[in-house]
């Protein structure tokens, strides 16, 4: 639509021009050869659609030997699917590094443990099978003894731990199960 108001335009212009020359003209010979050139020029704009059809038909034409191609050989198609299965295995690497990365610092984050270093575990999906955790506990753990037999042990940093494992599963969408935490 855009293409089709400039032509107009450009019509309008230059019947407006060629009137405007006409009437700056004495009456005289010339003024037949002048109209007969601002009448070329007006077919000329009135013309140049088609003007610049042709210019574009080879652009055209070049639309068609796209679907020319040549089938690559068996070799290449090998060799491109080498390229590939090596920039995917580049990419899974990277994407377990930033991970094992991610869960240190989440971990650094909302625990007292130092040292640590995980790993995760991928199935054949790609998907999350699992994540094991080793660090050291630095803490000071806290000592009581109490001497009546009424009330069970508690272990603090068991729930801890359970507290980590839970904090990793929501954060990463797994079971706790799938999470192992082994601490020196």
């Amino acid at each position: 639509m855009d293409f089709l108001t400039n032509w107009i335009r450009n019509i309008v212009l230059v019947i407006i021009f060629a009137n405007f020359i006409e009437m700056l003209l004495p009456n005289n010979n010339t003024k037949r050869e002048i109209n007969m050139v601002i009448g070329l020029f007006i077919i000329l704009v009135i013309l140049s659609p088609i003007i610049n059809l042709l210019n574009y038909q080879s652009n055209f034409l070049s639309l068609f030997n796209i679907f020319n191609y040549s089938k690559p050989s068996f070799e290449e198609i090998v060799q491109e699917g080498e390229k590939l299965k090596e920039d995917n295995q580049g990419r899974a690497k990277d994407y377990k590094r930033r991970l094992n990365r991610q869960i240190e610092a989440l971990i650094k984050l909302n625990s007292d443990l130092t040292d640590i270093k995980a790993k995760v575990d991928f199935n054949s999906n790609s998907q999350l099978k699992g994540v094991s955790i080793k660090g050291r506990d630095t803490r000071v753990k806290k000592v009581s003894v109490d001497l009546s037999k009424n009330n069970p042990p508690q272990d603090n940093e068991d729930n801890q731990m359970a507290e980590l494992k839970e904090l990793i599963a929501s954060f990463y969408g797994i079971d706790t199960e799938q999470i192992t935490i082994d601490l020196d």
